[in-house]
């Protein structure tokens, strides 16, 4: 049986971007379970090496509202109880901060939209040898306090909780997974949210070349060190 990852998917087009190409170089397959459609797991969660929860629109704290958020707290309370490797990316990261106990809430700096400047303030071995200083893509208005027992590993100007590790969980506030195209995609399809916070379509373009090559070759780096289950067993442990 080959190695397996389960992507919990709220929007369509918020995937696994950059991720999916990684997966495949590395021999992972990939499955989307994307639960807004009324999708729910039938194997045991444990048949696959890694969870990742990717972004959405909805808050962690609506779980009225978008009633198929509970299931996934759920699932995220089992991959932290058999220590199944978990990424929550943006709304990901926040519903793992919420459920180690964490506030999530409206961020009061005003949202995080383009590409922007986040700074690692940590050493982990998931990030060793990265730049200080890293330019990604962010599209968050909520944001998190960070869980007892977490170490924070990345801050941005405006909020301070922009990623953090507890065992063998990750949070990340920032969207590793996303290059040019994806963010192409979601200036277009959010056009009127951009409108609404004074920006166009052209400010989620403005990186370069060198800037998305470097890009391509931290999320590489990143994913491939994740998913070495044998050695992230020794990473910091909550």
């Amino acid at each position: 049986m080959g190695y397996k990852v389960l992507a919990i998917r709220h929007v369509e087009i918020e995937h696994l971007g950059l991720f999916e190409a990684i997966l495949q170089e590395l021999g992972f397959s990939y499955r989307y379970l994307d639960t807004p459609k009324g999708e729910r797991l039938k194997e045991p969660l444990e048949d696959y090496q890694a969870l990742f929860v990717l972004g959405g629109y909805m808050g962690a704290y609506e779980e009225d509202k978008y009633d198929f958020l509970a299931y996934e707290f759920k699932l995220i309370e089992e991959a932290l109880k058999r220590e199944i490797p978990l990424l929550g990316i943006c709304l990901g990261a926040q519903m793992l901060a919420k459920v180690l106990g964490a506030r999530v809430y409206p961020g009061e700096m005003g949202k995080e939209i383009g590409w922007m400047q986040v700074e690692r303030i940590e050493e982990h071995p998931y990030f060793s040898g990265f730049p200080k200083e890293l330019k990604v893509f962010q599209w968050h208005g909520d944001t998190f306090d960070l869980p007892k027992g977490a170490l924070r590993l990345f801050k941005s100007e405006r909020y301070e909780n922009q990623g953090f590790i507890y065992g063998k969980a990750l949070g990340l506030q920032f969207h590793l997974e996303v290059d040019l195209e994806l963010a192409k995609l979601w200036s277009l399809e959010y056009a009127e949210e951009l409108k609404t916070e004074g920006l166009e379509p052209e400010d989620l373009l403005r990186i370069t070349e060198e800037e998305l090559r470097l890009l391509r070759e931290l999320a590489r780096t990143f994913v491939r060190r994740f998913l070495d289950i044998e050695k992230s067993r020794n990473f910091y442990k909550g």
